[in-house]
């Protein structure tokens, strides 16, 4: 699993999703690990691959027509699921599965690109091969003016949920947020059940946790909750339930709290108007739901619109969204459908391919601006890879704990090497050290508004 010096994170440059160069750049890293190679090549009928993008919305934020720099691009998606199939040698089953925000479109995410008509091709041409496409989120929302006014069943995982609880081992054991973290919905004591004391619990999609090669497709785009969206970040969609995750501490840093940036009369306003609508909204889900719309356009006229103001744990002293995120890692990496856990030398079989062909910059992940950088990255290790990442983005892996921490010792360890022992090829010579590699476009990626520090960091 480990990146280190003889495995190091592979960059290739691929001008556009049309370029030629883009599938003898995915072939390259696929290749990377021999022993992966020769693993596949042995071409079991019954074996399991998950391919998981960065599918989080069809859209952009307020673009409706833009969708490159949000998502992992059908071109590599399908080029990848091609790949994989060549190795494979026609024979198995590869699952295309996310789960995207939970009033996204999955269909629509799904068709982008002729994304169908490139996996009915792979179809033809490997005719044993069956490819899956399979949305992994148990709940859609209806949504009106960004206020849940209905929650419907989606059918669940197939292959069943892992419930996994990482106890002490997790970033959460003893952290100052118990009993007030807010997950992904009205009702916090959700979260806040499953994250308590000794209790750590994450409840993760069956299908990841049960193949036999995790391949991860995440985006190279910048995050309003952890500076960056890349590898380790994305696992965030192979989660059950949404609502069992801690996105950030209720209140203000005055008070232990990470929601918001300051406090003040207007902060405390705002936070106590917001939780009387949705209370309102899970009370009276018709008249209170159609309140606590009128109550927060009322609010963001008064407070100003989140994509200019910081709130929702969206700005850099989130010091939850990233332990989250880590955790998740730990428990694919890690954990068994069962409940129980590998030992640290056994972690089930990964690999990741970072789509910056076009990047997202600014107010990510829904919003972001297009980046062109004309890269893929990728390797067997998501934190050796996301260091890398953030140097192509112009920024210092070491002031990202979501990257930073990632190398940290630890009993389900997610890298076994340290971020200054992370090396690199572009294939155009000797292996060099991550520190070496320069901004994939000029100046670097502009972060969200509420990360001004990784401007005042950038990287040399």
């Amino acid at each position: 699993m480990s990146t280190n010096p003889s495995i190091p994170v592979a960059i290739q440059r691929v001008r556009a999703y049309d370029d030629p160069a883009l599938k003898p750049a995915i072939d390259s890293i696929l290749r990377l690990d021999k022993s992966l190679v020769d693993w596949l090549a042995e071409a079991d009928p019954a074996r399991l691959i998950v391919v998981k993008p960065n599918w989080v919305d069809e859209n952009h934020g307020t673009r409706p027509d833009d969708w490159e720099p949000v998502i992992t691009h059908p071109a590599v998606v399908a080029t990848v699921v091609e790949g994989l199939a060549e190795l494979m040698g026609g024979r198995g089953t590869i699952v295309l599965c996310d789960a995207p925000i939970t009033y996204a479109r999955f269909a629509a995410i799904a068709a982008r690109g002729d994304l169908p008509g490139r996996l009915a091709r792979i179809k033809f041409r490997f005719p044993a091969l069956a490819v899956e496409l399979l949305d992994l989120r148990r709940e859609i929302w209806i949504q009106k003016e960004d206020v849940v006014t209905e929650r419907l069943p989606n059918p669940p995982d197939p292959r069943g949920y892992a419930q996994l609880d990482l106890g002490p081992g997790s970033l959460f054991y003893r952290y100052k947020g118990e009993g007030r973290y807010y997950g992904a919905d009205y009702d916090t004591s959700v979260v806040n059940a499953h994250h308590w004391g000794e209790v750590q619990e994450y409840l993760l999609a069956g299908t990841p946790m049960t193949c036999d090669l995790f391949v991860n497709l995440p985006k190279l785009k910048t995050h309003k909750k952890t500076g960056i969206t890349c590898s380790l970040k994305n696992l965030v969609g192979v989660n059950g339930d949404k609502n069992w995750l801690p996105h950030f501490i209720q209140g203000e840093p005055r008070l232990g709290g990470d929601e918001f940036p300051a406090g003040g009369l207007r902060t405390a306003f705002e936070r106590r108007l917001r939780r009387f609508g949705q209370q309102a909204a899970l009370a009276v889900p018709g008249l209170g739901s159609w309140a606590f719309r009128k109550m927060r356009n009322v609010g963001l006229r008064v407070m100003g619109d989140s994509e200019a103001v910081a709130r929702g744990g969206n700005w850099q002293g989130n010091d939850t969204c990233w332990r989250m995120a880590l955790d998740l890692n730990r428990a694919l990496l890690f954990g068994n459908l069962d409940g129980t856990w590998r030992e640290a030398e056994r972690p089930h079989r990964y690999m990741t391919i970072v789509d910056g062909i076009v990047g997202g910059q600014g107010n990510g992940p829904l919003s972001p601006d297009p980046a062109p950088s004309g890269v893929l990255l990728g390797g067997t290790n998501p934190a050796a890879v996301d260091a890398v990442a953030c140097r192509l983005m112009g920024f210092d892996p070491a002031t990202l704990p979501i990257v930073s921490r990632a190398f940290d010792p630890h009993r389900w360890p997610i890298s076994a090497c340290q971020l200054d022992e992370v090396m690199v090829t572009d294939g155009g010579g000797p292996a060099f050290s991550q520190s070496k590699v320069r901004p994939a476009i000029p100046g670097g990626f502009r972060p969200h508004f509420g990360w001004p520090m990784l401007d005042a960091a950038r990287s040399a």
